[in-house]
C-alpha cells in the first residue's frame, strides 16, 4: 500500500518530546508509520518503536555521557545514505530537534548533501518537564519571560560563554539544560553574582517519565537537596519565582500510583487497555507476556458446532477472548448476529458482556457476581436438564460449570475456540529482576501458573514474599490461592476498570 504522508528518500527529522510517548505528535505518529528506517536517540521510552511498521529497520544511534556512542558524522552520512537508497528515513530525537538537540546540524548536512528532509516539532524538556513538575514557565504577575541555556559549561571559568551576570538579573524563568553535575556551581554562579538565595528553584530528573523524581528548595539549599537526593542526568534545573508555584500545580507527582512499579502478565496484544489505564494513574508498568492466544489448530469442529447453533439452547461465555474468536469466526464464514436467533447467550461478567455488545450481542443471563460459580449459581434457577449447551472456551478453560450443568442433565459441550499457550521466549523485565516491583496483575489463571511455572516455587515464594498481588476476579484470585499466595486486591467486578480502581484505592489507603 503507498505511504500517504510520507516520500521515499526524504528524511523526516521528527521530536518525540522529553520522555512521556504520549506527547509524540500526531504528525510525527503519521511519519513513524511510514517509516522504511528509524534513526533513534538513546532518551526514548523505546514503546515508540512499536510504532512502526514490521518491515521498518531500527537503528540506536543514541548519545549519552560516559557510554559509547555514535559519532555525529556517522549518523549524518547515514541519513544521507539511506534517503539516496529511495528509504523513508526517521530521525527520531528526544524533546524538540531544534532546541539544544542537534537537530540543526543534521538538517544542514541534509541541504548541503541535496537530500529533503522536514523537521517535526516536538515537546521540548524545555516546557515538557517543567509543567510535568507543576512548575509553569511564565506566570501572569510571577514571570512573564523564560530563558533557555545550557549547564554542561563550567561557571567558574574566566572565559565561561555564558554571561552569569545577565543571567543573575533576569527577570523571569531560567530554564537549564544538562546541568546535573553541576548544581551547586551554577546556583553558587547565580548568587555570587547577584541572584537572591531565596530565589525558588527545582532540580527535575527523569522529567514526564514515570520514575521522574524533582527536589525544589531555593538556591542556597537546593544544592545540598539535590545531592542528599542523588540526582542524577538527565535533569533540568528551573529557577525562578515560578517554582513557588509548584506546590499546587504538582498533578504528576500527585496522581495515585505515581511512583509505583507494576508488572502485568496477560499476553502482549491485550496487555494494552490495562497498561494505559495503569500508566494513566502515574504507575511505571512492564510487561511479562506469559501468554500466547491464538486460533485453534483448525476450526472443523469450531464451524461445525456454529452450523448446529440453532439446536443449542444455550452458548456460554466466559471470557472475551471466547466471544472474539467464536464470533469472529462465524463472521468471517458469511453468518451474523442471527445465527443466534434460536439460542440464548449467557456472559460472565461486564468485560465479556461488552465483547459481544461490540459484535451486536446481548447476552441473556450474566450474573452478580462476574464468574464461572456466578453463573453456576444464576443457572441453578434455570431448567437445563435434556438442554444443549455450548461452552466456547481456551484450549485450557476451566471444567467446573460444564460438569455442574452436567450433573444436572445437561448435554455440554466444551468446545476448543481459541489456543492459550505460554510463550516460546519470554524477556524477564528489569523491575521484575531486580526485585523493585510493588505489585503484580494477573487476569488469569494460567498466566498465574505460567508465572509460576517459569520463575519456579521458590523464587515465586521469594518474590511474593515482598510484592503484591492483584486478581481481576475470584477464579483468577482462586488460582493464586491454590498455589499458596496471599491476594491483596480483587475488585468487585471482574473488569479492567474495576480493577484498576481497586489497586488506586488500596495503595491511597496511609
Amino acid at each position: 500500500m503507498p505511504a500517504e504522508h510520507t516520500v521515499p528518500g526524504t528524511v523526516y527529522i521528527v521530536g518525540a518530546g522529553p520522555g512521556d510517548p504520549g506527547l509524540l505528535t500526531l504528525k510525527g505518529l503519521r511519519y513513524l508509520q511510514e517509516a522504511d528506517a528509524i534513526l533513534y536517540d538513546d532518551l526514548l521510552d523505546r514503546r515508540l518503536l512499536d510504532l512502526v511498521p514490521p518491515g521498518c529497520e531500527r537503528v540506536d544511534v543514541g548519545k549519552r555521557g560516559g557510554r559509547h556512542s555514535a559519532p555525529q558524522d556517522q549518523i549524518n552520512a547515514e541519513l544521507v545514505d539511506r534517503a539516496r537508497h529511495g528509504e523513508v528515513v526517521v530521525r527520531l530525537k528526544g524533546g524538540d530537534p531544534f532546541i539544544f538537540g542537534r537537530g540543526g546540524e543534521e538538517a544542514l548536512h541534509l541541504h548541503r548533501a541535496g537530500i529533503p528532509f522536514e523537521v517535526v516539532s516536538g515537546v521540548s524538556a524545555a516546557s515538557g518537564v517543567p509543567a510535568y513538575a507543576g512548575i509553569p514557565l511564565t506566570h501572569r504577575g510571577v514571570a512573564s519571560a523564560a530563558l533557555l541555556l545550557t549547564g554542561n559549561e563550567d561557571p567558574t571559568k574566566s572565559d565561561s560563554a555564558v554571561d552569569w551576570g545577565r543571567l543573575a538579573a533576569f527577570d523571569g524563568t531560567l530554564v537549564i539544560f544538562m546541568g546535573a553535575r553541576k548544581v551547586a556551581e551554577i546556583c553558587r554562579a547565580l548568587t555570587a553574582h547577584g541572584k537572591a538565595a531565596t530565589t525558588p528553584a527545582a532540580v527535575v530528573e527523569w522529567g514526564t517519565w514515570p520514575d521522574q523524581r524533582t527536589v525544589a528548595a531555593d538556591l542556597a539549599r537546593l544544592p545540598d537537596q539535590a545531592s542528599a537526593a542523588a540526582i542524577r542526568s538527565p535533569a533540568l534545573i528551573i529557577v525562578g519565582d515560578v517554582v513557588a508555584l509548584r506546590r499546587e500545580l504538582n498533578w504528576f507527582e500527585n496522581k495515585a500510583l505515581f511512583g509505583r512499579r507494576l508488572l502485568i502478565t496477560r499476553s502482549r496484544d491485550q496487555a494494552g487497555p490495562l497498561q494505559r489505564r495503569l500508566e494513566n494513574e502515574g504507575a511505571d508498568v512492564s510487561v511479562l507476556p506469559l501468554l500466547d492466544i491464538g486460533p485453534p489448530d483448525n476450526w472443523r469442529e469450531v464451524d461445525a458446532a456454529q452450523d448446529k447453533l440453532d439446536r443449542c439452547a444455550w452458548v456460554v461465555f466466559t471470557s472475551p477472548n471466547a466471544v472474539a474468536f467464536f464470533c469472529d469466526r462465524l463472521f468471517a464464514r458469511g453468518r451474523d448476529a442471527r445465527a443466534f436467533a434460536a439460542t440464548r447467550i449467557a456472559a460472565v461478567g461486564l468485560a465479556t458482556t461488552a465483547a459481544l455488545r461490540e459484535r451486536g450481542l446481548i447476552p441473556d443471563l450474566v450474573p452478580e457476581t462476574q464468574s464461572q460459580q456466578g453463573l453456576q449459581q444464576a443457572f441453578a434457577a434455570i431448567a437445563v436438564a435434556d438442554c444443549e449447551i455450548l461452552f466456547p472456551a481456551s484450549s485450557i478453560g476451566r471444567t467446573q460449570l460444564v460438569e455442574t450443568l452436567q450433573e444436572r442433565g445437561a448435554r455440554v459441550r466444551h468446545l476448543t475456540t481459541y489456543q492459550n499457550r505460554p510463550p516460546a521466549m519470554v524477556e524477564i523485565p528489569a523491575a521484575l529482576a531486580d526485585n523493585a516491583l510493588d505489585l503484580v496483575v494477573f487476569a488469569s489463571p494460567s498466566s498465574l501458573h505460567n508465572f509460576h511455572q517459569l520463575l519456579g516455587p521458590e523464587r515465586s515464594a521469594e518474590i511474593f514474599a515482598r510484592t503484591h498481588i492483584a486478581c481481576i476476579g475470584p477464579t483468577t484470585a482462586g488460582a493464586a490461592r491454590d498455589l499458596g499466595f496471599t491476594v491483596q486486591i480483587q475488585p468487585a467486578e471482574s473488569s479492567i476498570p474495576a480493577l484498576v480502581e481497586a489497586i488506586c484505592a488500596f495503595y491511597a489507603e496511609p
